[in-house]
């Protein structure tokens, strides 16, 4: 080793200082595109949900303004309704007011006429005949209103029937 000059030692120590510095730059530099390609990535990701979270939003103002638009709809319709029942309403006490001015049996006694209610000269039994029919089944009316043909002498033996299941405490034996 003594034979070689100092200065080719120098050159051999500088050359290796640089490759080692070459060597930390190249590292150094693929570690930073590296790291800009992960924030890249992530960038993107971080677009899209914006964009996908951007859509819903539209979708959820859309159906907003639709479903304002159907309740703005219905008040509207309600209104009309509402209107359309006050002239119903308002024709048919007219009609009444007519019937009861034009009719030759409705005299100034009666305190009914001239009120202009609908139905004002109904029957006063109804309401009691009504309350007295609370206690009926609902399915027993139903059927009786669907089946207008009907043999009255085969209903009188059907009420026949339940009454003859019935016990003391009015419920049905089965």
């Amino acid at each position: 080793m003594n034979d070689i000059d100092w200065w080719v030692w120098l050159l051999i120590a500088l050359a290796a200082v640089l490759i080692v510095v070459a060597l930390v730059v190249a590292v150094r530099k693929a570690s930073e595109d590296h790291r800009r390609e992960q924030q890249r990535e992530k960038a993107t990701a971080l677009r899209d949900e914006a964009q996908e979270t951007r859509v819903e939003a539209q979708q959820t103002q859309a159906a907003a303004a639709s479903a304002k638009a159907d309740a703005e709809e219905a008040r509207l319709e309600a209104e009309r309704l509402d209107r359309e029942a006050a002239r119903a309403t308002q024709s048919a006490a007219e009609r009444a007011s007519e019937a009861d001015r034009v009719d030759p049996d409705v005299t100034g006694d009666d305190p009914s006429p001239g009120d202009a209610e609908v139905g004002s000269d109904r029957d006063p039994d109804l309401d009691r005949r009504q309350e007295a029919d609370v206690d009926r089944d609902p399915d027993l009316d139903r059927r009786q209103e669907a089946d207008v043909d009907r043999d009255p002498d085969l209903d009188s033996r059907q009420e026949a029937d339940v009454d003859r299941n019935r016990s003391d405490d009015g419920n049905v034996a089965r």
